[in-house]
């Protein structure tokens, strides 16, 4: 898309953080949304790494918001330009999102198995760049507040441990699918 960028044709490229929050079409799959749901159907938040890992996070309202600023923006603030959406707030070890799920869900406790190992995938991300570009914004959504949000959302729409593990956790949903034939080698749906 760069190699088109032109006088008529103005790409902008977000490169969003972890995502978090709650939606109809959850994914079970993602750090925080897997932590919240483990702790209310089990009491335990489980961290199978060593907690050290940093993970940058967002949540969904967060990147939608810098969608619609995007294509807003003045042309000559964006144009042909890559970003990182997210808030430094929101770069945490993974223990840390932890400790914050478990201030969420009442009567739950973190427990660090440490069986993985330190997770290599470990980082913290700038996003100053898209701040200097849209003078104003911000992400308004931190950790503590999405895990209260999943939490009030899980109890309210009855999560279970079942659709957790199976139709909110995308490997799960490939895979039965997979087996029932409904999709081809490719992972691509069959007509």
């Amino acid at each position: 898309l760069h190699a088109l960028a032109d006088g008529d044709f103005s790409p902008v490229f977000l490169r969003n953080a972890t995502a978090f929050g709650y939606s109809p079409r959850l994914r079970a799959d993602i750090v925080l949304n897997n932590l919240v749901g483990h702790a209310l159907l089990s009491g335990e938040v489980l961290v199978l790494s060593d907690g050290t890992p940093w993970r940058p996070l967002v949540h969904a309202a967060d990147i939608a918001r810098a969608f619609a600023a995007a294509l807003t923006a003045p042309r000559d603030a964006v144009h042909d330009q890559a970003f990182n959406i997210g808030s430094e707030l929101n770069n945490v070890t993974v223990a840390e999102i932890a400790e914050q799920v478990a201030d969420a869900v009442a009567g739950s406790r973190v427990v660090i198995t440490g069986e993985t190992g330190a997770d290599p995938r470990s980082y913290r991300v700038d996003f100053s760049r898209f701040r200097a570009a849209i003078p104003g914004f911000d992400c308004e959504w931190p950790v503590k507040r999405g895990a209260l949000e999943l939490a009030d959302a899980y109890r309210a729409h009855g999560l279970t441990r079942d659709s957790f593990e199976r139709r909110f956790t995308r490997l799960a949903v490939l895979r039965a699918a997979s087996e029932a034939g409904a999709v081809d080698e490719t992972l691509r749906w069959r007509s």
